[in-house]
């Protein structure tokens, strides 16, 4: 949510005295609620340009949002029994349709990947506007979902990122009602000025301008109301599905961790309707930032800001991909880019707190070419611990060693140990391989790497956290707003300083203590090797002799033949349920005819029952052969 460029600039002919109520400034809850001296605020804020009204954007139409007055889930009072009818519906109709988009006998004529894509694209244009439909939760799962290529089509994760800029508005009545319930006063006292025409629209809520008492421009933002109970009656529902999804074969359920998916997302929903907690993490970001004179960050109003209503610094700029008022004001695109991609790669490996949501309409360009940061509510923190785990991760790839880097992911709990990892590490070395020994003109993209590496996540044991997600498709936006600025935009270049500094960084700490323990550490293991080397050949000469006696005997699985006999067997078991199932079609249709309905309407449910066994039992033979063809 943005005070971009297409927000109207206010003729303000205000002065910079306080206005005074019933001869005192007003007081809400014991605290002055006007700001303190602009004067004493910039001394605990970065210094930054004084921004001339001259310089700002040109004005544009206010662009008017759709209202939400048309959708069930506005109603503060929604039935609890109907919405869980209307999240199962949901659900129910999308697995029966995805189901109908893998099976081959679905289609009409002969199948191919063509038509499967093009019915795969109705499907995520049907869920997009379903999800729509179903309001604040879903949306926002849905563009949490729009991360999650490891989880999804990317059919899917490419119409569920366009839930961005679909988002309908609530009433001006409703936002002055809510904000004078939050902060104890009406609007009217608490701001000397208020726009009841919103700038933006969010999944959560939505921004309106104002002007406090002291002449200070300001943002308003505020939650939809009763979001809190909306909430707990979707996430209800969610956690079912979340268990039915774990124990469900061909959903993925002993390779995918849907409840701890649940579980993370649910927590991410609760956080970022605490804008409490969204304040706190707007301080912490400028405070990481603080000494980066190109990244800027708007100030929190603390005096005017409780759970569900978060006022901010009014710092109005230009879209980062508004291409045609960049150049209209001589901005260098090419830094912009630049800059755009260091002040994530600070983030991700210096400060370790990082924006876990940086689209377009989260960031825009001020006057001076500095970056405004915009929505605080979704966050996300490495730790000390995970970052360590990932500087070993990243020496891993540098040295191209398959078996370092399972290591790592382990240690990081995106890989699961399981008993033969051997088709994991031919994976692993194969990426290393291919990723690492292109030339310069032939360096993949951010997003063609992820795509990949979801891709191997697919059918191997991985188990991404929502943190390492979080970062691929952050520096995937980010590098797409890099080339749409710059056509000769280069991640590898900017960030091969962190990359070299992270390898010195390595060979510092190999000086001294550390070189003499590893030369150690070899020795004793040259000693040991040595040492057992003439019992370690008796043993192989006693087993070979054992071998000959007849006197061991060597049990081989065939896993090729087992997987065969595997799906025939359950192709016997579909043909027994497609037989079975005919067979009470036929009852039915007989027993109809005679009138016998009850009969007839038991018939047709066994003949369900047994053709949803056929189809399961398909998806685990295409499951099978999918895994056939990876290994």
């Amino acid at each position: 949510m943005v005070p971009a460029s297409e927000v109207v600039k206010r003729n303000n002919s205000s002065s910079n005295r306080v206005e005074m109520v019933n001869g005192s400034k007003p007081v809400i809850n014991g605290a002055s609620i006007v700001k303190k001296d602009s004067a004493s605020s910039r001394k605990i804020t970065k210094s930054t340009k004084v921004r001339d009204s001259k310089q700002l954007p040109p004005v544009e139409e206010l662009k008017v949002l759709p209202s939400d007055e048309g959708f069930s889930w506005a109603n503060e009072n929604y039935n609890s029994a109907q919405r869980s009818i209307d999240v199962w519906s949901f659900v129910i109709s999308l697995r029966i349709r995805v189901l109908l988009d893998n099976a081959k006998w679905a289609y009409y004529g002969n199948f191919s990947e063509e038509k499967q894509k093009n019915r795969r694209r109705k499907t995520a244009s049907w869920l997009r506007e379903r999800v729509l439909q179903l309001g604040p939760t879903f949306i926002k799962l849905g563009q949490l979902s729009s991360t999650r290529s490891d989880l999804f089509p990317h059919e899917f994760v490419d119409e569920l990122a366009k839930l961005q800029d679909r988002v309908p508005a609530f009433s001006p009545k409703k936002a002055r009602a809510f904000i004078e319930k939050e902060l104890g006063a009406p609007v009217d006292i608490l701001f000397k000025e208020f726009e009841d025409q919103p700038i933006a629209a969010a999944s959560l809520g939505q921004v309106h301008r104002a002007v406090l008492h002291n002449g200070e421009r300001v943002v308003v933002k505020v939650q939809r109301p009763g979001l809190k109970r909306l909430f707990d009656i979707d996430l209800k529902n969610l956690k079912l599905i979340a268990e039915y999804f774990q124990r469900s074969e061909t959903l993925g359920g002993p390779t995918r961790d849907w409840i701890g998916i649940y579980e993370e997302c649910a927590t991410i929903l609760y956080q970022e309707i605490d804008y409490i907690n969204e304040g706190k993490n707007a301080d912490k970001f400028r405070r990481d930032f603080r000494n980066v004179k190109w990244v800027r960050v708007p100030l929190v109003y603390w005096d005017y800001t409780a759970s569900k209503v978060l006022t901010l610094e009014y710092v109005p700029g230009v879209k980062i991909n508004r291409l045609d008022m960049l150049d209209s004001r001589g901005y260098d695109r090419s830094r912009i880019s630049s800059r755009a991609i260091e002040a994530y790669l600070i983030q991700i490996l210096k400060t370790g707190f990082f924006h876990a949501d940086p689209h377009p309409g989260n960031l825009a360009i001020d006057v001076d070419e500095a970056i405004i940061y915009y929505d605080f509510g979704m966050m996300g923190e490495i730790k000390s611990f995970t970052r360590e785990r990932l500087l070993e991760l990243f020496y891993s790839v540098y040295e191209k060693d398959a078996k370092k880097v399972m290591k790592a992911l382990i240690d990081l709990g995106a890989l699961q140990p399981t008993g033969d990892l051997s088709a994991v590490r031919r994976s692993v070395q194969f990426f290393l391989d291919n990723l690492l020994s292109q030339t310069p003109d032939q360096q993949q993209t951010l997003a063609a790497i992820g795509e990949d590496l979801f891709a191997i996540a697919q059918d191997q044991p991985f188990r991404f956290p929502s943190t390492f997600t979080f970062v691929i498709r952050a520096f995937s936006t980010l590098e797409g707003i890099g080339y749409i600025l710059d056509p000769d935009f280069s991640f590898v270049k900017i960030a091969a300083p962190y990359a070299q500094e992270l390898l010195d960084l390595k060979q510092t700490q190999r000086t001294g203590t550390q070189l003499v323990q590893d030369l150690r550490k070899q020795a004793d293991d040259a000693r040991t090797y040595t040492v057992t080397m003439p019992y370690r050949v008796q043993r192989i000469e006693e087993f070979v002799n054992q071998l000959e006696a007849g006197d061991l005997k060597l049990r081989v699985r065939v896993l090729e033949s087992e997987r065969a006999a595997r799906k025939a067997t359950i192709l016997q078991m579909a043909t027994m349920y497609t037989v079975l199932g005919g067979t009470l079609l036929n009852l039915g249709v007989t027993f109809s005819s005679q009138g016998s309905q009850f009969i007839a309407n038991g018939s047709f449910v066994g003949a369900g029952v047994f053709f949803t066994l056929f189809l399961r039992s398909m998806q685990r033979v295409k499951k099978l052969d999918k895994f056939e063809k990876m290994i």
